[in-house]
């Protein structure tokens, strides 16, 4: 079922949404090329809400203490224990087969943001 969850220009100044969608917790998260996109708001490993966490872009490295930016990734952090979760997919970065959070499909009408469950 598809639901409106607010305007876009929300999101423009926020970043994120948090909220309820027929009783599931569902974050909503505007990227930096203005894409939108909307994740199941509990982390898989001790349930917080993601929401609560910062988004940031993907750092990598080759070597320790090596630190470079990826701007094609932008993550999801959790709040208690920092695991990383890429927004547009929903899979974690250290387990991409194996840890992942559920992705909602995410339009864009006239300027409101619709979330499909």
């Amino acid at each position: 079922m598809k639901h409106r969850v607010c305007r876009y220009e929300a999101l423009e100044q926020t970043g994120k949404l948090a909220l309820q969608l027929d009783h599931k917790p569902v974050v909503v998260i505007r990227a930096h090329d203005g894409t939108v996109h909307a994740l199941r708001d509990v982390c898989p490993h001790k349930g917080p809400c993601l929401s609560a966490g910062m988004i940031d872009r993907n750092c990598t490295g080759d070597t320790t203490g090596e630190y470079q930016f990826d701007p094609d990734t932008e993550v999801l952090r959790c709040p208690w224990h920092s695991w990383e979760f890429d927004i547009r997919t929903g899979r974690s970065l250290f387990a991409p087969e194996k840890v992942r959070v559920k992705t909602y499909p995410v339009t864009i009408e006239d300027g409101d943001v619709f979330v499909d469950l």
